[in-house]
């Protein structure tokens, strides 16, 4: 994030420390209030002990540490009293607290601020790819540019790390690839790379190139800082995943949080940073509305406050629990409960961890993160093809019902391509079932290359493919269905017999925001593949739903 930006959320979390100290006269207020009409009402319990959880869990957030400390005890001193009534001493010591909890303010220091922020992310823009080849052999390194070009990487060429580095000390890479081996230079690639490491103050993420496959040419690659090695002839795929694996951080979607508290200050203050680290937050204070936002938002962390209106924190996330569809969602507690027992017991009760208030705001970004990427790992092993890392087959069509019903409510488009190997089963008879793989897995790589982070893509069964691209018009969609299918038709690939390269068909059909069933417009998008192949494969047939057609069929 910039500089500016920073400042800018930096001020917004001040603006939140200076809201929360002008209000909390009157919490403290509240909390002596009701301790002194517990006296005579014991009916005012709940409300007393709600008030003081709440308490202890913001005031740290918001620099008041020794207050929030003192809550902590009172709430402490309350719990178990609506099973067992409190005798007169325990009363009288409570009121006493509540009442030195109002008296905080007078004479107290100013909240404390905190010495710095998490790393924020903001928008980031889009990634440029650029990747420098050091490779003395022009022809592999004219082949693998293109190669690389056709995946939308852009490509330097350099026949050495001496003339390379020059240009790495001027415009920084995402990527480097390097040999190992260069003739005519005093040090090989790796020493030459660590050298030009040791002066940067960010490493590069370096993949080696190399014949030699022993201990010491490894090493020297490690040394150097490779995140990969890959003996010729080249697994391009391979490599390729290597470079996205590298990039995935820039490239995934936001993580998407849900934060159910009562306290909104609170709640705003914790979506303001996680806000700013990069993800999604939405905020609900009523339980009541959780169900709703779940279906609309899809998080994948929900983080409770174990003391809630209406119901306990254990009781929601048993209540999300219910729902099938819901069980990779990481659910954590954030609250003030210090007890060990009820933190054990809420985690029994449908959640995953506990984190306890007050947190600190680079804990709480970290802490989130983490559990963020567990859930997105496991909804991907649970929805992704293991070969190609694509949606599978029922995924990808729920992906394709919701998508149209949303393009018919906002009456946009959406497109479908149904896409296909041609003459698959030649290349595995001819180059064998590890060829055949390497072939279904670079297309998979080409179109997460090309399509846009909005559009969704699965394996739709053996070489068969589908892409479905929200808000894209007819003409647009078929000018990026045929650029990946002129770029895949370049790359080479080798196999048992020798090199070869493979061509793919597409149909793509549009649907101009007309109301249409994911499974129809499926098999019209399969009628127009049939069209492509029929007119003599390696093209792209294209249809359009309008008001006008048919789709009784």
């Amino acid at each position: 994030m910039s500089s500016d930006k920073k400042a800018i959320v930096a001020q917004k979390l001040k603006a939140l420390r200076d809201e929360y100290r002008q209000k909390l006269p009157q919490a403290l207020a509240h909390i002596s209030n009701l301790a002194n009409e517990y006296l005579s009402d014991e009916t005012v319990l709940p409300s007393l002990k709600q008030q003081v959880h709440k308490l202890a869990g913001s005031a740290g957030t918001f620099g008041y540490s020794e207050l929030s400390q003192s809550a902590r005890e009172l709430e402490l001193l309350l719990q178990g009293w609506e099973q067992q009534p409190p005798g007169e001493q325990e009363r009288s010591k409570a009121l006493k607290h509540a009442r030195a909890l109002d008296q905080f303010l007078q004479g107290a220091a100013e909240p404390q601020s905190p010495t710095s922020y998490p790393s924020f992310k903001g928008d980031e823009p889009e990634v440029d790819r650029l990747i420098y080849l050091v490779e003395d052999d022009t022809s592999l390194a004219e082949e693998l540019s293109a190669t690389l070009n056709s995946f939308g990487y852009r490509v330097r060429h350099f026949t050495s790390p001496s003339t390379a580095e020059p240009a790495i000390v001027e415009r920084r890479p995402d990527f480097l690839i390097v040999d190992v081996m260069f003739a005519g230079e005093q040090r090989q690639g790796p020493d030459s790379i660590q050298q030009i490491q040791e002066n940067m103050a960010d490493p590069l993420p370096v993949v080696f190139i190399s014949g030699r496959d022993d201990f010491d040419a490894y090493l020297g690659a490690v040394r150097a800082g490779a995140v990969g090695y890959f003996v010729k002839p080249l697994d391009i795929p391979q490599l390729i995943d290597c470079l996205e694996a590298h990039l995935k951080l820039h490239q995934a979607e936001p993580y998407r949080v849900l934060i159910v508290d009562d306290d909104v200050l609170l709640s705003h203050h914790y979506r303001l940073l996680l806000e700013s680290a990069g993800m999604r937050v939405e905020t609900i204070q009523d339980p009541r509305k959780v169900l709703q936002v779940m279906r609309e938002f899809h998080p994948e962390v929900v983080l409770l406050d174990l003391n809630l209106p209406d119901c306990r924190g254990y009781e929601l996330a048993q209540l999300i629990r219910l729902h099938s569809e819901w069980l990779r969602v990481v659910i954590a507690y954030l609250s003030a409960e210090q007890d060990e027992y009820r933190q054990i017991q809420a985690i029994r009760n449908g959640g995953e961890d506990f984190l306890t208030k007050p947190i600190s705001d680079m804990r709480l970004v970290s802490a989130v993160a983490v559990r963020a990427a567990r859930s997105r790992q496991l909804s991907d092993a649970i929805d992704r093809d293991s070969l190609t890392g694509l949606l599978k087959h029922a995924r990808i069509k729920e992906e394709i019902a919701l998508e149209l019903e949303r393009a018919a409510r906002q009456g946009k488009p959406v497109s479908l391509a149904m896409i296909d190997l041609d003459y698959f089963k030649k290349v595995n008879d001819t180059y064998g079932h590890g060829a055949g793989d390497k072939v279904i897995r670079a297309l998979a790589q080409l179109l997460r290359q090309r399509l846009r982070k909005t559009d969704s893509v699965g394996r739709y069964g053996g070489e068969e493919f589908i892409a479905l691209l929200p808000d894209c018009d007819a003409e647009s969609a078929y000018t990026l269905l045929d650029s990946i299918r002129e770029n895949f038709a370049a790359l080479g690939f080798t196999g048992d017999s020798g090199v070869f390269n493979v061509t793919l068909s597409a149909g793509l059909v549009t649907v101009n925001g007309q109301k249409t069933d994911g499974e129809k417009a499926v098999n019209i998008a399969d009628k127009a593949l049939y069209a492509a192949k029929s007119a003599g494969r390696n093209q792209v047939a294209a249809t359009e739903v309008t008001a006008q057609t048919d789709l009784s069929d």
